[in-house]
């Protein structure tokens, strides 16, 4: 997913949920191409993959992803926006347990593709620490994420349910007359 059908401004604007299938808390996209003359050339306009939208979590606060079905997280690109060598932590969930934890570090130059394949969750938290200033401003800790790649789980069809009782109770019916 690029983003690129929010058609978004430089400054942006937070996705409304629900975007793609997913509710997305605390990511705003925003236009790369336009962001230098908003923020200057920095990770906004880095992070950028696919022009011409990216997204961004939101004042450096934690962000998270999450689906009323499972998903399968994997991949995507990651930059930081302010802080080079910035750490990202990506956690998948399953309802309330945790299943997989992955940090990476980023940079505020270019995009790197963190390949996660983080099956079968529910939600999916991202925090983000450290790192040192890329552009002789404050240090800020925040990222820019672009081709976010992900899939839904299929449900089991109603006839492979049936299919799967139907076999089982055969088995027990065979075991009781054996």
């Amino acid at each position: 997913m690029t983003f690129d059908d929010l058609h978004e401004t430089a400054a942006g604007a937070y996705i409304v949920s629900p975007y793609q299938g997913l509710v997305w808390s605390n990511i705003a996209a925003y236009d790369a191409i336009l962001s230098p003359a908003v923020y200057g050339t920095n990770g906004y306009y880095y992070g950028m993959v696919s022009a011409s939208n990216a997204a961004v979590n939101g004042v450096g606060n934690p962000a998270e992803i999450d689906s009323p079905s499972n998903f399968n997280f994997l991949s995507v690109y990651l930059t930081g926006t302010y802080n080079s060598n910035l750490n990202i932590e990506a956690q998948g969930f399953s309802g309330a347990t945790l299943l997989y934890d992955t940090t990476v570090v980023a940079s505020a130059t270019s995009p790197t593709l963190f390949t996660f394949n983080y099956l079968n969750i529910d939600r999916l938290y991202f925090s983000n620490f450290g790192g040192q200033p890329a552009f002789g401003t404050p240090s800020a800790p925040q990222f820019v994420m672009d081709n976010f790649d992900f899939e839904f789980v299929p449900e089991p069809s109603a006839f492979l349910l049936t299919a799967a009782g139907a076999l089982m109770l055969w088995s027990v019916v065979r075991r009781k007359r054996g």
